[in-house]
């Protein structure tokens, strides 16, 4: 069950907010074909649509919803990683191990790694490379909801 909730924040993060912002926004900078509820579209019709934004050059709503869902998923991996570890687990990525022992250290990085592929995004978004730079939010966004459903299913395991 809890997994299920991790997995459906995951993608209201990544889905959820375009939806909303396509209709409480009508004048935006999406062209007028793309404005309709993304979410209520197949795939297939959002995918065509983002990429149509995207090579018009405008920025599509998705994008700064990707990289608030990036920070928030980053957030959550923290205070999950910090908590599990507070209750006796132990961090499974090898590089990270060392880190997590400093708290602030370990947040100070979650940070960083937000906000460096918030950069990465952006410098490909500026250089023309449009549809890379979307792409790159939902690998990362995609990569770090599967990390927060394994941190949650972890905390489950461990007792809260």
């Amino acid at each position: 069950m809890n997994r299920l909730v991790v997995v459906m924040l995951g993608l209201l993060f990544l889905a959820g907010p375009a939806g909303a912002a396509a209709q409480e926004h009508a004048a935006s900078a999406l062209p007028v074909a793309v404005t309709p509820a993304i979410a209520a579209q197949p795939a297939p019709a959002i995918s065509r649509q983002i990429r149509t934004a995207v090579e018009a050059s405008q920025r599509p709503r998705v994008l700064p919803a990707l990289y608030v869902g990036a920070a928030a998923l980053q957030g959550y991996d923290a205070y999950s990683t910090l908590a599990a570890i507070e209750r006796g687990g132990v961090e499974a990525n090898p590089l990270m191990r060392s880190i997590v022992e400093n708290p602030a250290l370990f947040i100070g990085v979650k940070a960083g790694v937000a906000a460096g592929s918030i950069y990465a995004a952006e410098r490909l978004w500026r250089t023309n490379r449009k549809i890379a730079a979307v792409a790159l939010m939902v690998a990362s966004n995609s990569f770090m909801t599967y990390v927060a459903v394994r941190n949650t299913a972890t905390l489950n395991r461990i007792g809260q």
